[in-house]
């Protein structure tokens, strides 16, 4: 019930975040488009770069944890798909763990800048928007990434021990 619980959470704050990146996306086209068309009447959108960067780093964030959630990376099976489901278990928890401690550390290193910024008063060259509030979302959503990642070694871990055999159907309830 726990497990249930903790996957549908999951999934509703990774894919709410998802949609927010996908709005950015959306900004961030429209904001080039009026950057390229300004450009040609000679009257381009002052920072339209700093802004796209901006909004393309919360979008990477933002719809990396649903990515993750669906399991939605790139993967390549050749050889482990011809493996036993425990032995695939095994090394599906291993690549896990692996993931997040890879996770865990950019984590850490983006709530560490983030929050060194905030006394540096680093801000945009241009628009000299602050920094810090675009760091800290992308700690925050990387939570999620890492908590998708738990999510998944769990399931994995009832996989390789033969409590479960299908980790797809149990990732989905």
């Amino acid at each position: 019930m726990l497990f249930k619980s903790y996957n549908n959470f999951n999934e509703r704050a990774t894919l709410w975040l998802a949609q927010i990146g996908s709005l950015g996306l959306a900004l961030m086209m429209f904001l080039t488009l009026g950057d390229v068309i300004g450009r040609a009447f000679n009257v381009p959108i002052t920072g339209a770069v700093e802004v796209t960067e901006l909004i393309m780093g919360l979008m990477i964030y933002l719809g990396v944890g649903y990515t993750t959630f669906l399991k939605g990376h790139i993967r390549v099976d050749i050889l482990i798909s011809n493996f036993s489901a425990k032995t695939q278990g095994i090394l599906d928890t291993i690549t896990g763990i692996i993931a997040l401690i890879i996770t865990a550390l950019i984590t850490w290193q983006l709530f560490r800048v983030a929050l060194a910024q905030i006394p540096n008063q680093d801000t945009t060259q241009i628009w000299e928007l602050s920094l810090w509030p675009f760091g800290l979302v992308m700690a925050l959503a990387s939570i999620l990434m890492s908590t998708a990642l738990i999510l998944h070694i769990f399931v994995n871990i009832r996989v390789a021990t033969g409590l479960d055999n299908n980790t797809t159907e149990k990732a989905k309830e």
